[in-house]
């Protein structure tokens, strides 16, 4: 029966868009939960100049299916520094010339797209993206319990985006393939944006993420900057009727704020209703976003415990008993004059475990670690540590991130910015302050630093610990990167 419920709800949808093409007229189509250990500690180590959010309806025929030639662009990126580490350093646990740990970083990636519109009312995009080395996620079963283990391998070039466009009578425009959907408004996180693969890099927030296969139609509305989206998703890991989703989201323009409002119905897992507001306030671009969900789609862990030589977890998964919310407000200031950009923003992590769960969770772990270590299992250990490390990201209930940017800083070749993240569950958090000098066009030298704070059982604490060898660690890197496009 649920097999059926998504069949027809598929048939559906694609009835409905057709239908809706009648009376609507053509005006705008658009594209678009923190980030893994890798991510925050990679490195690439450019300054992020934040943009405001607040988005303009145009005209999608002119915009994204006007009549053009075939385009082919690309880009490559490398990056080489060195990264040292020490351990609060400022209370004698490591001194200056002997840090805890020390590594020579590198880091190649390259994308290559082509943009083609031979007709007006289609156009194909697709693009490849390559790095080296790349973090890919490969499994340790470890009897009941399953542990992502985070490695470095190489990796074949993948597809990150491959899709068409195309029109109905200029009042439908359909959108099919592999592409980001853009649905959050959200700067360091984005609860309203359940569509996307992969989550936001709080040191890159503005950097495209890569998006599910998705059938998209776009309906705008007559007379007006609103737009009625639909969307088919599909799970590439598990094509079937129950692992594919049914969405359906509506942007409004109602003076100078734009409003949103979505669905999102998938057989196996949450029912989600999200909403979004973006919008000037004074000087100030202001956005927010909230999210219910029925159940969640996320496997709460009750325990951790060993016996040797396996580790045991118990889990709750679905929760369809429960509601669950989440939600985020922020605000952005540029002044194009100085060159200064700011951002910040709140988030209430309605998913998050309370800070009595996640703290005898923690000591849970710990005490698995410290059973692994005394019997000899230093390679299980290291695991548990790393499947520890990305599991707590991101578990707290209340956050805040604030970053400041500034360009052309004294001369227009040197740039510098401040980034600062905090779980204000347990107090615990990173900053991160950098400095860029673009020597030439394609060269620039870049030096960072990542301060943590926080006690060893919370979460940037222990991020601290397994990552640099010690709580409230600090590191220190520079690097210098080379860039080209065509």
């Amino acid at each position: 029966m649920k097999k059926r419920v998504s069949f027809y709800g598929l048939i559906i949808l694609l009835a409905f868009g057709l239908t809706m093409s009648l009376p609507l007229w053509a005006q705008d189509t658009g594209s678009d939960s923190n980030a893994s250990v890798d991510e925050l500690f990679s490195g690439e180590d450019t300054v992020e100049t934040p943009t405001p959010t607040t988005t303009q309806a145009t005209n999608p025929v002119s915009d994204a299916l006007s009549l053009g030639k075939v385009r082919v662009g690309g880009s490559i990126t490398g990056t080489i520094g060195p990264t040292f580490a020490w351990s609060e350093p400022w209370t004698g646990g490591s001194s200056f010339f002997s840090p805890e740990k020390s590594s020579l970083d590198f880091g190649l990636k390259s994308m290559l797209y082509v943009d083609a519109r031979p007709v007006e009312d289609f156009r194909f995009h697709g693009s490849v993206k390559t790095n080296w080395p790349t973090t890919v996620s490969s499994t340790l079963s470890t009897d009941k319990a399953v542990v992502d283990l985070a490695k470095q391998v190489s990796k074949l070039p993948q597809v990150f985006e491959l899709f068409a466009d195309f029109s109905v009578g200029d009042s439908v425009f359909f959108r099919f393939g592999k592409s980001t959907v853009k649905w959050g408004v959200g700067y360091f996180w984005s609860p309203a944006d359940v569509i996307n693969l992969t989550p936001i890099n709080v040191f890159a927030p503005t950097t495209q993420r890569e998006g599910p296969v998705n059938f998209q139609a776009t309906i705008p509305i007559k007379g007006t900057q609103n737009n009625i989206y639909l969307l088919t998703v599909l799970d590439e890991s598990d094509l079937d009727f129950d692992t594919t989703a049914l969405a359906a989201r509506g942007e409004f323009l109602v003076g100078n704020y734009e409003l949103g409002a979505g669905l999102y119905y998938r057989n196996d897992t949450a029912e989600r209703a999200m909403a979004t507001v973006t919008g000037p306030l004074g000087n100030f671009d202001v956005f927010g976003e909230a999210m219910v969900s029925r159940g969640s789609a996320k496997s709460f862990v009750t325990s951790i415990d060993t016996t040797a030589p396996y580790i045991h977890t118990r889990t709750v998964a679905d929760n369809r008993d429960k509601i669950y919310f989440s939600a985020t407000a922020g605000l952005l200031y540029a002044d194009l004059n100085n060159n200064l950009t700011i951002a910040g923003q709140y988030f209430y992590n309605g998913e998050g475990y309370s800070n009595g769960d996640r703290t005898s969770l923690i000591n849970n772990a710990q005490e698995v670690i410290d059973t692994l270590n005394n019997m000899g299992q230093t390679a299980l250990s290291e695991t548990m540590k790393q499947a520890l490390t990305g599991a707590i990201l991101g578990s707290g209930r209340h956050y805040i991130g604030a970053t400041v940017s500034k360009s052309q800083l004294f001369t227009d070749k040197f740039s510098a910015s401040i980034t600062a993240i905090a779980n204000l569950s347990d107090l615990s958090g990173m900053v991160r302050p950098s400095i860029g000098w673009d020597v030439t066009d394609y060269f620039t030298v870049n030096l960072s630093s990542i301060f943590f704070f926080g006690s060893q059982s919370s979460e940037y604490g222990l991020a601290s610990n397994y990552q640099f060898g010690g709580y409230n660690g600090v590191s220190l890197s520079l690097s210098g990167t080379l860039t080209g496009s065509f």
